[in-house]
């Protein structure tokens, strides 16, 4: 069964959609918005195991449509080749949207704060670049030898 955290208005520019096994997508959004505050350009949905793939394609779809800005919908899912990322890549050349898989906390941190001049496909780059920046080996950083 498909989860529906939708935060009820339309976006004002990029918009925002996570996609994820589970529940994760959803609890992702509750802790961006603890740390930021409501956001209204952002939209979660959990995609369950057991949901038809042309039923979540269609719920998927409608959320892509109902996000989009004039710049388009970033999409985040939790892996790339699963189901959420899978149904999100159909929608590639069909639709103005950019997909980042791998999703991490410092990606979503970072997208509040993007350029909304940069094109879509840089905003992608950027907030990839950040979230692979933001994983640390914390035995290496306190020794020292990690990136600060």
């Amino acid at each position: 069964m498909e989860k529906d955290d939708s935060n009820n208005a339309a976006p004002k520019r990029t918009g925002h959609l996570l996609i994820a096994h589970g529940a994760l997508a959803g609890e992702m959004l509750n802790v961006l918005e603890f740390i930021t505050g409501k956001r209204l350009d952002y939209r979660a949905l959990a995609i369950d195991h057991a949901l038809d793939v042309d039923k979540a394609r269609q719920i998927v779809e409608k959320a892509v449509d109902e996000m989009m800005g004039p710049a388009g919908v970033l999409v985040y899912t939790d892996l790339f080749g699963g189901a959420p990322s899978n149904i999100a890549l159909s929608m590639l050349e069909e639709k103005n949207i950019e997909i980042i898989a791998g999703v991490n906390l410092p990606i979503l941190l970072r997208s509040t704060t993007l350029n909304e001049e940069m094109s879509l496909s840089e905003k992608a780059g950027t907030l990839r670049n950040y979230g692979r920046d933001n994983i640390f080996i914390a035995s290496e950083v306190l020794l020292g030898k990690g990136r600060r």
